[in-house]
């Protein structure tokens, strides 16, 4: 069959409320977020010994998860009227999604505003994130294969591990735009570049290596008087660097030199004798078994974070963010 001549351009409101994939993406996105947040907090807590502030913090996580859900659920349904326009563009460079829902790009707006009036960064970055992907494109350079499913008229460009692009088509134009999308698509090659295994299982092991390292420096803390913010700092942004963005390395590295040299200096430190005060000694030479052993995963905790943070900085070490964006546009080939 000869593919039809781009551009193909159609406009379709998107069904929220009503759309199985819409919920199922949402709640995953509601559930990760009480997980990570759990997890963030556990590590802190756990590393301070208050073990059994965990369940009870970790049961009021997950219903600010329960209630984000129900909470995006109703403003579809209210707010939005259950529908979100959308224009998409078929061409011979790519695919080009666009919301051009009047409601949806005034709140994104509102939502920027309202975070930095406010001061709160959170809210600014999730309406700025909203707003960048009222704009989105797929190149047929890129890394991705297709799923159809004809009975709901949709196409699902996914990489290895997750769809980058749902494309709602109408009942008319469906069998068109499928035919358009397979025509590029093995003109470019594109499904030949999709990774044949999904990146997920090695990010979410440095993820827990990560809280790992982390809880070691959390247990540094009493013994070596650390900055308990600084713990705190690195893991965020070891996290941020592997997950988001490659430059948040060099944050980690600057951390990691300050916990390393309070670390040194904690060791080197001079003390009165309690028993002779008039004796001095150093820090390290009183150490126990246990304080050395504490001192030595502290160190090897700071080493793995350095060389994750280096290797990201480095380019050696895309995030996930970027590995997607790569997949999309083909800039990673």
């Amino acid at each position: 069959m000869k593919p039809p001549s781009p551009p193909v351009v159609w406009e379709i409101d998107i069904p929220l409320a009503t759309n199985p994939r819409l919920l199922k993406t949402l709640a995953l996105v509601c559930g990760l977020a009480a997980l990570i947040s759990s997890l963030f907090m556990s590590v802190i807590l756990g590393a301070q010994g208050d073990w059994d502030d965990i369940p009870p913090l970790v049961g009021i996580l997950a219903l600010i998860g329960l209630g984000m859900f129900v909470s995006f659920v109703l403003i579809a349904l209210i707010v939005f009227g259950n529908r979100l326009r959308t224009r998409y563009t078929f061409d011979a460079q790519g695919i080009h999604q666009e919301t051009i829902d009047r409601t949806s790009r005034l709140i994104n707006r509102l939502t920027v505003l309202g975070g930095a009036a406010s001061g709160q960064p959170g809210t600014m970055g999730a309406g700025l994130t909203a707003r960048a992907r009222e704009s989105e494109r797929l190149d047929w350079r890129g890394s991705f294969s297709l799923q159809v499913q004809p009975r709901v008229h949709r196409l699902i460009f996914r990489n290895a591990w997750r769809p980058l692009m749902e494309v709602y088509c109408t009942p008319e134009n469906f069998a068109q735009v499928e035919t358009l999308a397979r025509h590029f698509m093995q003109r470019y090659h594109t499904p030949e570049r999709t990774a044949a295994r999904s990146p997920l299982p090695s990010y979410l092991g440095h993820s827990v290596l990560i809280l790992l390292a982390a809880f070691m420096l959390f247990t540094a803390h009493d013994e070596f008087d650390l900055d308990l913010f600084a713990p705190i700092l690195v893991m965020a942004f070891a996290l941020a660097t592997l997950w988001l963005i490659p430059l948040f390395g060099y944050v980690v590295l600057l951390v990691n030199a300050g916990i390393l040299v309070s670390l040194v200096l904690a060791a080197l430190e001079e003390r009165t004798s309690y028993i002779r005060p008039q004796e001095r000694y150093r820090h390290y030479e009183v150490f126990s078994d246990a304080d050395w052993a504490l001192l030595g995963f502290s160190l090897l905790a700071l080493g793995y974070l350095s060389w994750l943070a280096w290797r990201a900085v480095r380019g050696r070490l895309l995030s996930l963010l970027m590995r997607d964006q790569g997949d999309q546009t083909g800039s990673g080939d």
